[in-house]
């Protein structure tokens, strides 16, 4: 994956959508490829994430990555996903 890219994440089953902002190489020393994520319309994680951090006694973004792991996100074919909805949404 690189800049640009469009991507995919699902959790907690809220799904969500972004695009790469930034990758970076063995940031935590693993070996991983990690990525900063301009994330859409992502108003539930955040609400989500911001009660966790509540109820655990800790501050409001505590529980907001700035960085996701290759393994946790996803890349997606933004044009084939439209088309393949778009198709769901006539069965409607």
């Amino acid at each position: 994956m690189k800049k640009g890219d469009i991507v995919y994440q699902c959790y907690s089953g809220i799904h969500r959508y972004g695009k790469i902002k930034d990758t970076k190489h063995n940031l935590k020393g693993d070996q991983w490829s990690w990525f900063s994520i301009e994330w859409i319309d992502d108003e539930k994680f955040i609400n989500s994430q911001k009660w966790k951090a509540k109820m655990r006694g800790l501050a409001e973004d505590s529980y907001i990555p700035k960085y996701y792991r290759a393994d946790d996100i996803q890349k997606i074919d933004l044009n084939k996903s439209i088309r393949t909805l778009l198709k769901l949404k006539e069965l409607i």
